[in-house]
């Protein structure tokens, strides 16, 4: 009689609430802050985490020094936590809002892990002036799976980067600044650099900049063909590689943590890119308007806040 096979990871082993212990480990940095925010004890989330990884088969956190960061793998699983997450959290709310009679939220979904910073102005005044008609904001762990919600109707507006070959509306947001990720200890560490000085350096690429050919024509505008080490789904894959030592990369400002952000390196000229939202090709009016507020609110916000505006590289916006 032969060995039984060893047992395969299965994803039916996975609970939503060790997710959600560790999306919060991951945003507190520590274990002891991550449990005072859940209201359990350390030794819960330290033995709910070993569960989780026992069951995905890999290593999700590492412990260090400075507190807790993801692993490579973890760097890659989080998206598709916070997605689980969300995901969750809307089927609650559509469920007890069909229960009492009531109309589901409008959904606005983003490629970010954090709120932009740019929808901001435009949920403010659809609140004050649709009091009835509530928005629930969901992050997708890339902008394909995004833009596939909204052109099948599972989400009603896409806010990030500005959708390719699209047929619905599509309408300017804002733009948001790239930096360039390294290693602690890296020489270009918290400063500002000339993109075209970085012509010899390893970098790594992410779908959520764009397709690798769009990576590279954005340090194009450089003037010189990126040496490209690895191309990785999500921009948290490529920033925790980045901040391994195993290359460079560009990622939205907005998207990293207060902490990694200010470590980043600034290119110079800044390098923007516009941001859109969108809504799909035969979008109920709700969706249209809601599109529109979000669009007009941030560029008046952008006008009253901004300084005058300084010399900027525009990435492509093909990506």
């Amino acid at each position: 009689m032969g060995r039984s096979a060893e047992p395969v990871p299965s994803a039916g082993n996975l609970s939503l609430r060790q997710l959600e212990y560790l999306v919060t480990v991951v945003r507190e940095g520590r274990l002891t802050r991550a449990a005072e925010r859940l209201h359990v004890t350390e030794p819960t989330v330290s033995q709910q985490l070993r569960t989780l990884e026992r069951a995905v088969g890999t290593p999700l956190l590492e412990r260090r020094p400075e507190g807790v960061r993801p692993t490579r793998a973890g760097a890659a699983f989080l998206p598709y936590a916070r997605t689980a997450l969300c995901c969750a959290d809307e089927a609650t709310v559509a469920a007890r809002a069909a229960a009492g009679g009531r109309r589901r939220p409008l959904r606005v979904g983003t490629v970010h892990p954090a709120l932009p910073s740019a929808l901001l102005p435009g949920l403010r005044r659809w609140a004050r002036d649709r009091p009835r008609s509530p928005v629930s904001v969901c992050p997708y762990d890339s902008r394909e799976r995004l833009q596939a919600a909204v052109a099948a109707g599972t989400t009603d507006v896409g806010a990030g980067p500005r959708p390719v070959d699209w047929d619905g509306r599509v309408l300017t947001l804002a733009t948001e600044e790239l930096v360039v990720v390294c290693a602690e200890g890296d020489e270009l560490y918290g400063r500002e650099v000339h993109l075209e000085d970085l012509a010899g350096r390893r970098w790594i690429t992410h779908r959520d900049l764009g397709p690798g050919e769009a990576f590279t024509e954005v340090l194009g505008t450089a003037g010189f063909q990126p040496v490209v080490t690895a191309e990785v789904p999500q921009a948290e894959a490529a920033v925790a590689l980045a901040r391994d030592g195993v290359g460079l990369t560009l990622v939205a400002e907005d998207a990293l943590s207060p902490e990694v952000r200010k470590a980043a390196a600034r290119p110079v000229p800044p390098l923007v890119r516009k941001l859109s939202v969108y809504t799909a090709a035969r979008a109920p009016d709700e969706a249209l308007a809601c599109a529109t507020t979000l669009a007009r609110e941030a560029r008046a916000e952008a006008r009253r806040t901004s300084p005058s505006p300084r010399p900027a590289l525009l990435a492509p916006t093909t990506d």
